[in-house]
């Protein structure tokens, strides 16, 4: 189904990179910079960094090609869905949406514990306690307070959250360049040597892999700018290159904790701060680089700021990918539509709900949903490096403003460190991060719930459930795309494309065959069909079934089996990018598949429909297909012109003959075709020298 986005181009490069970078930095190095230090070491936990960057980077350069091919709201769910279809698509969307909502709802949590940090006497009113976590009416009510707050704020707007997210990662930076400046000019080396590595889950490289499992939900954040990607004004290429840059920063970011803490404590300290009632080993480096306990105050600020960056990028990615599953109708529709300020407000509000309900719990339940959180992403890191792989292979052709070097090693590297990252949730070992029974009755609950709405929006919706949403922005080419122009015989400085609409049996193809040869130009018609069996992988007779057939479902057609479904929107969308592509590439006529919609907002189209009496069209029909009988002619032109009817409805929303979506329209029949070619020739002579025209008295 394709339509035009919905949402406002409100975040430039700067929004996106902070809100990526933001989401990444987080608080996890102000809380578990010692826990790395103590498991693996200076080295190993320097090691276990670049694995775990490693690993995000490959995954990284997936998404960078796929956004930039599908600049989609959804991301992952548009890469697995083009590449698995509406199942595949489901399971990768689903738990990506655990990944964000889970930690969303964390940070709600994890926010008034930070504020107990600067103000010890801040817990008041005991409650309840869940988990062995004391919960108390003061952390419920600041927890709440900001849960509301957040959920407003995106609610309000993209660019609103984006203003919010550079403010704090602002000050986040700030606080990190203090402890590392402080840190290299009074640190000293002999403080790293005498940590360089630890064997705490009985080998160095046991320990090295056990701080590296940690990383993945150190990294999630990068994936959050495709979420978005319709809210973006910034061309394709670029957001692939922002994400990955957002990545190397943020490996680097982590590196440069490790280096500082470990440069100005010595193992000692950091034991021994480890065993205090906080636990908090950046804010006490700081603290010990600048001799003064304010400092740790300073650092932990930074931390609340990376708490709601966090929050802010998980809110919104977590509520972009609902959007997404809405909008298909694999889950209820109302998620998929937006708000008055162009927001997916019920997504946002269901995720505000989470984050809402989240303090009464309090972190020892919330720590079960963080691990639960990142086997999610890791989960949906696999399956989009899967698909990366499935489109490089069934659309070698598609449009990939960013394109990935090295595309198969690219893509095997990404499917084999996320399969591996997955295996070490799952399998338990002294250095995996396999989870416990609480976080597998987290997943457990979570996946119960998808098999749950999966079966209820496939009774409701029927053949509209996972209905395929392609949006065209317009029929132009982007500014990044390249495009060599190819000169005509007629009129070498010229480009046009002339697209050809006809009804069964009118002449139009024979007539759009004619005039491409008379002006020396390109023309296509069953080309289109070829350049979509390429493009898709499919049998030529499937594609040709899919493209012509009377009474297809475009929405979900399992007609030819699980594998072919949604056979006939892949072959409209495959065709929507040869069309762009043929008439970027050189002059050239076009015949139907909607072009002239297709190709609505170029200023170098001239759009032609072609029609005749039904007598004579009836009458070509018996000639074209050696029919004797005038009663099966008339059927076979019936079914034709009816299934082409409603193939142009659907894409399109109007008539297939409406005057309003062409230059001209014009009876075969009077003229005959050679003539009617001519005529279509003469419109061009026409608009052409009406242009020059127009030049020559501008100029004058």
């Amino acid at each position: 189904m394709e339509q035009k986005s919905k949402f406002d181009k409100v975040m430039g490069a700067w929004d996106i990179l902070v809100i990526a970078f933001g989401a990444m930095i987080g608080w996890g190095w102000v809380i578990n910079s010692g826990d790395w230090i103590t498991t693996a070491g200076f080295m190993g936990s320097m090691i276990a960094m670049l694995i775990g960057g490693l690993m995000v980077f490959f995954v990284g350069l997936t998404y960078a090609e796929l956004t930039s091919a599908m600049p989609q709201c959804g991301g992952e769910h548009v890469f697995s869905y083009r590449a698995m279809g509406p199942t595949g698509s489901f399971v990768c969307t689903w738990m990506i949406i655990l990944g964000y909502v889970a930690t969303a709802a964390f940070e709600a949590t994890a926010l008034p514990t930070v504020i107990t940090y600067l103000f010890p006497d801040f817990n008041q009113v005991y409650l309840y306690t869940i988990a062995g976590k004391d919960i108390y009416l003061t952390t419920v009510l600041l927890g709440v307070g900001f849960a509301v707050l957040i959920t407003f704020i995106n609610i309000r707007g993209a660019k609103a959250a984006a203003i919010l997210q550079t403010v704090l990662t602002a000050i986040i930076s700030i606080a990190g360049i203090l402890l590392v400046v402080g840190s290299a000019v009074n640190g000293d080396s002999s403080n790293i040597t005498g940590q360089m590595w630890e064997s705490g889950s009985g080998s160095t490289l046991g320990s090295v892999f056990k701080v590296a499992c940690m990383t993945p939900f150190l990294f999630i954040g990068f994936d959050v700018i495709p979420q978005a990607a319709e809210e973006i004004n910034v061309p394709y290429k670029k957001i692939g290159k922002i994400m990955l840059l957002s990545i190397v920063l943020a490996v680097a970011w982590y590196l440069l904790i490790i280096f500082a803490v470990c440069y100005i404590m010595p193992q000692s300290a950091i034991a021994q701060e480890m065993s205090s009632q906080n636990g908090l080993v950046s804010a006490k480096a700081i603290e010990i680089a600048f001799r003064s306990p304010l400092m740790g105050k300073v650092l932990i600020i930074g931390g609340l700021c990376g708490i709601i960056t966090s929050w802010n990028s998980f809110l919104m990615g977590g509520s972009r990918a609902l959007y997404s599953m809405g909008e298909s109708l694999m889950i209820p529709k109302k998620f998929g539509e937006l708000g008055k300020h162009k927001t997916p407000t019920a997504a946002i509000i269901l995720c505000g709900i989470a984050c809402v309900a989240a303090p009464f719990f309090g972190r020892g339940v919330l720590v079960w949903l963080v691990d639960a959180a990142s086997f999610g992403c890791v989960i949906a890191y696999m399956f989009v490096s899967i698909s990366f792989c499935i489109l490089r292979k069934k659309k070698p052709e598609m449009a990939r403003p960013y394109k990935v070097k090295a595309g198969k090693f690219v893509g095997f590297m990404a499917v084999l460190m996320a399969g591996f990252m997955v295996l070490l949730y799952i399998v338990p070992a002294s250095f995996s991060a396999a989870l416990v029974w609480q976080e597998w009755i987290v997943v457990g609950i979570w996946l119960a719930l998808g098999v749950f709405f999966y079966f209820y929006s496939k009774k409701k919706y029927g053949t509209e459930f996972g209905r395929d949403i392609f949006i065209v922005e317009d029929g132009g080419k982007s500014e990044e795309q390249e495009v060599t122009v190819l000169p005509n015989a007629k009129y070498p400085n010229r480009h046009f494309v002339i697209t050809v609409g006809c009804e069964y049996g009118s002449g139009g193809p024979q007539i759009a065959k004619m005039v491409a040869d008379k002006l020396g130009i390109e023309y296509y018609n069953r080309d289109l069909v070829d350049k979509v069996v390429a493009q898709i992988g499919v049998d030529k007779g499937l594609v040709e079934e899919a493209d012509t057939k009377k009474g297809v479902r475009y929405a979900f057609d399992t007609s030819y089996g699980v594998r072919y479904a949604n056979l006939s929107n892949r072959v409209i969308d495959a065709q929507f990018q040869a069309i762009n592509n043929f008439a970027n590439k050189s002059s050239c006529v076009i015949v139907g598949r909607s072009s002239d919609y297709i190709l609505r907002n170029r200023n170098d189209v001239l759009n032609v429909f072609i029609y005749a009496p039904q007598e004579d069209e009836i009458a070509e029909v018996m000639k074209e297909k050696g029919l004797k009988n005038m009663h099966k002619a008339k059927e076979e032109w019936e079914s034709v012109d009816k299934a082409q009817h409603a193939r142009h409805e659907y894409i399109t929303g109007k008539k297939r003959g409406d005057r309003h979506t062409r230059s001209m329209l014009i009876d075969s029949s009077i003229l005959g075709w050679d003539e009617t070619a001519d005529v279509i020739i003469d419109m061009i002579d026409r608009k052409f020298q009406q242009e020059d025209a127009m030049q020559l008295k501008k100029e004058a």
